[in-house]
């Protein structure tokens, strides 16, 4: 009886899916530079489509709307790609979780912040300019704020558990310092309004960091 080798070919459910997800990377992709360059409000549907080379219905029923489409670019460009894996469950979570030197730690998390700002500057301040005359990005500017703020909480939480955080300050206390020290205004008044180098903001941040959550 012969032998039947395996098909090398994807089934067509693979095909399909890798398009739509080259479909949805360059629709993104367009946004972004068209939020960028233009700014949200002078940036329609259509324009974001016609540079993607996709039917505008096609943004349509990928994304419902253009703040959803604005929506998912921060997320993208925050992530750094478009990979379906929780922040938590990225390699620099893990990093530093491993890391026992406090100081380390701090070094890791500041690496981080600083390619997270440097990726989304640009589309931070499109969501933030836009979100002072449309109510509808208002809300996404907030819920943008308290997603972070609970990323910071869930953050200071495993430093308590490594016993690296100083015992003189509350966990609100302590996600608070990381939430202001590590957003985009930082970045935005040293990096770009004052000049300062990236090595001196990742350095900066550090110091900060280890000073206000570690003693050190």
């Amino acid at each position: 009886m012969p032998t039947v080798k395996p098909s090398s070919q994807k089934p067509a459910e693979g095909r399909r899916a890798r398009s739509a997800r080259l479909t949805r990377q360059r629709i993104l992709s367009a946004a972004g530079d068209l939020y960028i360059r233009q700014g949200y409000a002078a940036t329609t549907i259509q324009q974001i489509a016609e540079q993607a080379d996709v039917a505008w219905q096609t943004v349509y029923s990928i994304f419902g709307n253009k703040a959803a489409v604005l929506s998912a670019v921060f997320d993208v460009t925050v992530a750094g790609d478009d990979e379906p894996v929780p922040m938590m469950q990225r390699p620099f979570v893990r990093e530093i979780h491993e890391a026992a030197d406090p100081r380390v730690k701090a070094a890791i998390f500041a690496r981080h912040i600083r390619e997270t700002n440097e990726r989304t500057a640009g589309i931070v301040t499109v969501i933030e300019s836009a979100a002072g005359t449309d109510p509808e990005i208002a809300g996404l500017w907030q819920k943008l704020q308290s997603q972070r703020r609970y990323g910071m909480g869930v953050a200071v939480e495993n430093f308590q558990r490594a016993g690296v955080l100083r015992r003189d300050i509350t966990l609100d206390r302590a996600a608070d310092v990381l939430w202001f020290y590590t957003g985009a205004w930082a970045y935005q008044a040293l990096v770009i309004g004052r000049g300062w180098t990236l090595d001196e903001y990742e350095r900066w941040t550090a110091e900060v960091l280890g000073r206000e959550l570690f003693g050190h």
